[in-house]
């Protein structure tokens, strides 16, 4: 493996081993390793009067050649990225900015044309440049200075980025991150996938998921190519791996679904350059795992389960499939995996909570001191005397360990909606159904669907003297105000929500009487 401690340490290693070798592929553009730190230089010492040591930095871009130079820019000014997912509309997008405290931004200038979004002063725009109350600065122009960079050595304690994730309740939450967390991910990760610098890395996910952001760390420190693919269409997909002879994919369930479309093509044709898969963010239907078993015979196909807060937790080895899909392996290297229940460890098949203890267990929420006490919390199991010296990461998920020590998913402890990949809070729906005006109270929940992981309904009361439409105005209203994911497959309209003796909505009782087919049709 690559030496290093911090990200701009990879890639000086990268580009110092391999300066001609192909970093990036963006349609027709290839970005060499040498390339790609000259303009990561250039944009940090753009950087240079703008950012300090630990600012933070929102990126909200669609994947391409200039998002992963501004990420890797901002990390060698000493700043701290923040990627937004590229999906979000105004109000999430105003959420994270906000909430990180983020005074610059990059963005497509179209973007952000004439909105507001404080506490941003300046923009690093691609494309024209967008009308606002801040002082703007072409990226393009950025990409290609010469100025030296600043002379801000991080080292692996340093602040890197801010990730965003949905908690159990209320609005996004950042997840920080420091250099040694996400080098340490990529080592371990590059090692049970065992990646080389001959490997072609298809990316679909976006950098603002952890799991997509791994695909760029991983790709820098092997020296391997990244290869952007934009579309998501099933023919899209299949194209793009045979045209990047990709041997790497990583995916959430509904890219196995998209990509199964097209059976009939890959029997006629395999994916021989294809070395492995890798699935997260939610358990792939038994069927589909099945079906990819039998249609891509030569590639090695990695479930994966992960936490936003540490990362990376467990795999489950190829060789390992027929325990089937329920199964989310064993730990990562370099990491424990614990399954405690009233503050002891579980034994063989008993229900628990993944407790996650290791290497890349992540600083804790930004600014967020409640929630970060509750997540991450002093070792249970430690001895006496290290007791609170060392924090784990308590996820939510319920799981077992069958005697052989592999663990199992068994559900979440918590209201959380998984859909498409994506996990929301039901209070992030609901905010952006009451944001109509045409909902007086919302109670979202998810239902389980093969493909998709969640399908979203939302049980809803009207204000008074809604109109006749007022169903299809809240959709339309959903749909240009949230990304697709947090968009309810159904929306269902009653006089007054069922509420508990304490006065809160029941929302299990909701649930029971309004989360099956017959009444959400």
């Amino acid at each position: 493996m690559a030496p290093g401690f911090t990200l701009g340490d990879l890639l000086a290693s990268a580009a110092e081993r391999s300066p001609d070798a192909p970093a990036i592929v963006d349609g027709g553009r290839t970005l060499t390793y040498g390339e790609l730190a000259l303009q990561a230089d250039a944009v940090a010492g753009s950087l240079r009067d703008l950012v300090a040591k630990g600012d933070r930095v929102a990126i909200w871009m669609e994947k391409s050649v200039e998002s992963i130079v501004a990420m890797l820019g901002v990390t060698q000014a000493g700043g701290a990225f923040v990627n937004v997912n590229p999906a979000l509309k105004h109000a999430q997008v105003e959420h994270i900015v906000r909430d990180a405290g983020a005074r610059v931004l990059f963005a497509e200038g179209e973007r952000i044309d004439g909105w507001e979004l404080p506490p941003v002063e300046a923009v690093f725009h691609h494309g024209p440049a967008p009308a606002g109350a801040w002082s703007t600065h072409d990226l393009g122009v950025a990409m290609a200075a010469d100025s030296p960079p600043p002379r801000r050595r991080s080292i692996e304690t340093d602040l890197t980025t801010i990730l965003y994730t949905s908690g159990s309740t209320g609005m996004p939450k950042g997840v920080a991150f420091s250099q040694h967390n996400l080098v340490v991910g990529a080592r371990i990760v590059a090692s049970y996938l065992r990646n080389t610098s001959e490997d072609r890395i298809l990316s679909m996910l976006p950098f603002s998921f952890d799991y997509g952001l791994n695909q760029l760390t991983t790709s820098i420190l092997v020296g391997a190519t990244l290869i952007v693919q934009h579309s998501r269409l099933p023919g899209d997909l299949l194209h793009g791996l045979r045209r990047s002879r990709a041997t790497g994919l990583a995916g959430v369930p509904p890219v196995w679904s998209l990509l199964l479309r097209s059976a009939s093509s890959l029997e006629a044709e395999p994916l021989t350059d294809l070395r492995y898969i890798t699935n997260s963010g939610g358990r792939i239907p038994q069927a589909s795992l099945d079906a990819l078993r039998r249609l891509l015979p030569a590639t090695s196909i990695f479930l994966m389960y992960g936490l936003t807060e540490a990362f990376r937790s467990t795999y489950l080895p190829p060789d390992q499939l027929d325990r089937g899909s329920d199964c989310i392996g064993i730990p990562i290297p370099d990491t424990e995996i614990l399954v405690i229940k009233d503050g002891r460890e579980c034994g063989p098949n008993e229900v628990g909570e993944l407790v996650h203890r290791g290497s890349t267990v992540a600083l804790g929420y930004w600014g967020q001191e409640e929630a970060r006490r509750r997540a991450y919390r002093p070792n249970p199991l430690a001895p006496p005397e290290l007791l609170g010296v060392e924090r784990v990461v308590h996820s939510g998920d319920l799981v077992r360990r069958d005697g052989e020590g592999y663990l199992y998913f068994v559900g979440r402890d918590d209201a959380m909606i998984k859909s498409q990949g994506y996990r929301m809070s039901p209070e992030e729906v609901e905010g952006v159904l009451v944001s109509s005006g045409l909902v007086r109270e919302a109670c979202a929940f998810g239902m389980p669907d093969e493909d998709l992981g969640h399908r979203v309904v939302a049980v809803v009361t009207l204000v008074d003297e809604a109109p006749a439409d007022a169903l299809d105005r809240i959709r339309r209203h959903a749909i240009d105000e949230a990304p697709t994911y947090m968009v309810p497959s159904r929306i269902i309209a009653i006089e007054e929500l069922p509420r508990t003796a304490s006065g809160k909505i029941d929302r299990p009782a909701i649930r029971d009487t309004y989360g099956t087919d017959v009444h959400a049709g």
